[in-house]
């Protein structure tokens, strides 16, 4: 809001400069924007809470002046003179059939007025705080609600049909043209100010073009009133239409000040324009306002700020804002709450008052409060390890939506045979189950990389499923570790990548696979991992039906472990082994397998027929084709033999190597290609 320094000085005595002003009131938490020179006097931009309507006019922020400086707020005095012979009702009434729309009407009228410019005085207040004069009864409205914040509205009464003002919901269809010339077809939700035929105004947002004061007009009807906020709000909205009154009646006004309002106005029409005022007011309230009383224990707000403000000054802060003290001692103070402070409403609402009149900078910032840094927990480590290895080996981390839709890609999932956990309150209907795995989330990942022309992807996620216990609402946790990669030889890759990440996280413990696996796999395009003799979790091809009905470019290949598992077994602090002084021996190998055979076997049988000096067992090939025979394959791979005394002999590698093909051929069938 826009305010004038020479206007505040007039309802309450300091002597601060403008600049001073603005940094007193700013350091109290009602913030000064800027502060320009206009004229002889100063324009303040004061940025207004959405809390603290009551600033929003020249009286309030008086209020806050009066409370930083020490100083008496004073409410401006006036003569108000009735016809003793006419009344209001003898000219014009009154009707409200949307009380919950408008709670409190008042109508006065003023006969025989002048309408013409404004005196320089009244035109200046108006420009300093951004209005645009218009004549002498517009321009005295408008100078009221800048002084109380109560807006107000004057019709010209020979244009009110019947003398009939009608406070109703709108109807659907009828058009009301305001005073910006626009013209609105109003839905049947508006409240408007009608009169015996037709709407006159919309209620509280902006005058009708048809009633408007005019230099032909004699007689006025003064409008004063309040309207529910959330109804001016819509209204605002719906039509397009803001102006200074619904911007304070969005917000609130104060309850009690209309009526002194409407009587002010009248004063300052009477003043500048002449007339007559008919004694009486047509009004129409159907609410009332209780003012409570709040008590302020002083060691309470000692407490709080966690310093001693003096009894003296909380009661000159309390005053200084308004607040009426009704009881006082050396322990506490009972205050009532003024009409125009809705957001106070408990003890400790005073406290914040008192402590920013006081001063924000005079409450000390240590503490008591012991802070204590906290090491990570093991799994913490292990899941920063775990991203971190995955980034390094060009992996890119994805966070996706715990509520998914129980679609048969999601319910393909290894961990559980029953349906996802349903929300009970939905935020929308594609969020509305809890997600029993991650893989089908990294496929749909995929599919928007690919329409975004990204491809191919290599993906993860570390994040967790939910799984249904039988008979209870609330689900098992687990995070779980879910890979997705578009490389030649997916399924090889992720098992490099589950290997490295034991590697990484110092797990011992020995991985075997089955075949066949549930989940968004080929049928037989899938293993089972297990480690000791516990199922870690599951890796394959995507099944062709998934990525059919995705569209995408390939077959990606999917890896999703328990990461809870394997945080439990993970060695953060690996023990120390000294490097062999002496050198290893390498040994290649390509045995012809039945296709059924799996790496796993393989790998399980060398290590079970080795002896002590193999080092490393690494995969390397598989070739299928001529001469190969169709139904079988061939496995390449390397032992890495070694001993820790001494240098291994050729004879005692070639024993090794021959030792392990024996036991391959022997145990699945094996042939030394």
């Amino acid at each position: 809001m826009k305010a004038s320094y020479n206007w505040l000085k007039d309802y309450c005595d300091f002597d601060l400069p403008a600049h001073e002003l603005a940094e007193r009131l700013s350091h109290s938490g009602l913030g000064v924007e800027s502060y320009e020179p206009h004229s002889d006097d100063w324009m303040l931009d004061v940025e207004v809470k959405c809390n603290r309507p009551d600033c929003l006019c020249h009286l309030g922020i008086a209020r806050e002046v009066a409370a930083v400086t020490g100083g008496k707020v004073r409410r401006p005095d006036f003569d108000l003179p009735e016809d003793p012979d006419q009344t209001v009702d003898d000219v014009a009434s009154v009707e409200v059939t949307a009380p919950d729309l408008c709670p409190h009407y008042t109508a006065r009228v003023i006969k025989g007025i002048r309408v013409g410019p404004s005196p320089a005085w009244l035109q200046e207040r108006l420009t300093v705080c951004g209005l645009r004069p218009v004549n002498n009864v517009v321009d005295a409205t408008n100078f009221v609600m800048l002084e109380c914040g109560q807006p107000l509205h004057a019709f010209d009464l020979a244009r009110i049909g019947g003398a009939r003002i009608i406070v109703r919901r709108s109807r659907p269809g009828e058009v009301l043209t305001t005073i910006d010339a626009s013209e609105h077809e109003l839905s049947g939700q508006e409240c408007v100010i009608a009169d015996q035929f037709k709407p006159v105004a919309l209620g509280g947002v902006m005058g009708g073009l048809d009633s408007e004061i005019s230099e032909g007009t004699t007689d006025v009807l003064i409008e004063a009133a309040r309207f529910a906020p959330t109804s001016i709000r819509k209204t605002s909205r719906a039509h397009g239409l803001a102006s200074d009154s619904s911007y304070r009646y969005e917000r609130g006004v104060d309850p009690e000040i209309t009526d002194w309002a409407s009587r002010r106005v009248c004063a300052l029409i009477l003043e500048l324009a002449g007339g007559t005022l008919l004694r009486g007011v047509a009004e129409v309230r159907t609410d009332s306002t209780c003012l409570p009383e709040v008590t302020l224990r002083l060691a309470r707000l000692a407490l709080v700020l966690g310093i001693e403000v003096p009894h003296a000054e909380v009661l000159s802060i309390l005053e200084g804002l308004g607040l009426e003290v009704l009881d006082r001692s050396d322990e506490a103070v009972t205050v009532r709450l003024p009409s125009w402070r809705a957001d106070l409403s408990r003890e400790v609402d005073l406290i914040e008052e008192v402590a920013r009149i006081h001063g924000y900078d005079k409450i000390g910032e240590t503490t008591q409060m012991a802070v204590r840094s906290v090491a990570p927990t093991v799994g913490e480590v292990a899941e920063r390890r775990a991203r971190r290895l995955l980034a390094g080996e060009g992996f890119s981390e994805v966070m996706t939506y715990s509520l998914v839709q129980p679609t048969p890609l999601q319910l393909a999932q290894p961990w559980h045979d029953g349906e996802p956990l349903p929300v009970r309150n939905p935020v929308s209907t594609e969020r509305t189950h809890l997600r029993l795995t991650n893989m089908a989330n990294l496929l749909l990942v995929k599919q928007l990389n690919q329409s975004l022309g990204t491809w191919p992807v290599d993906l993860f996620e570390l994040g967790a499923i939910y799984l249904p216990r039988h008979g209870q609402d609330v689900p098992e946790e687990k995070l779980a570790l879910s890979v997705l990669t578009d490389r030649q030889g997916g399924v090889r890759v992720l098992k490099g990548v589950l290997d490295n990440l034991l590697d990484e996280l110092g797990i011992e413990a020995e991985v075997s696979e089955t075949l066949g696996c549930a989940g968004p796999f080929e049928a037989d395009g899938a293993v089972t991992l297990l480690m000791d003799g516990a199922v870690l979790g599951c890796a394959g091809l995507a099944a062709a039906r998934h990525v059919k009905e995705l569209d995408l470019r390939n077959q990606p290949a999917l890896l999703e472990v328990d990461f809870h598992l394997l945080a439990g077994r993970c060695r953060l602090d690996p023990s120390y082994r000294p490097l062999s002084a002496y050198p290893a021996t390498r040994r290649d190998i390509a045995v012809v397998v039945d296709e059924k055979v799996l790496w796993a076997q393989i790998e399980k049988c060398v290590r079970k027929n080795a002896p002590e000096t193999l080092e490393r067992i690494e995969f390397f090939d598989v070739y299928r084709g001529d001469p190969v025979p169709e139904g079988r394959k061939s496995v390449a791979f390397s032992l890495t033999f070694r001993r820790r005394d001494r240098t291994i002999t050729a004879e005692e590698a070639e024993a090794a190597r021959s030792a392990i093909v024996s036991a391959l051929e022997l145990e699945l069938g094996a042939m030394l290609r």
